[in-house]
């Protein structure tokens, strides 16, 4: 439970990633203008963070970063 399915859409990062390229990379939303709003409206998590700066980075290591736009939109970051 609450782990990284299968068929969710994944991005291989080094190192890391601002969290609006993150939102565009996955397709979870269709362009940076949109993930900018997504993350003021408060719609955007990294895990079970709340995103609250649209200049944040994300760091992905060994461990699969799930990201989600909403409620049903989700996708997971790994290190590649």
């Amino acid at each position: 439970e609450g782990g990284a399915g299968e068929d969710l859409p994944t991005l291989a990062v080094s190192g890391e990633i601002g969290v609006v390229d993150a939102l565009v990379g996955l397709g979870l939303v269709a362009s940076r203008g949109e993930a900018k709003r997504l993350i003021k409206g408060g719609g955007a998590r990294i895990g079970e963070a709340r995103v609250e700066d649209e200049s944040a980075m994300v760091k992905v290591g060994a461990e699969p970063v799930r990201v989600s736009a909403g409620k049903k939109k989700h996708g997971v970051l790994v290190s590649g």
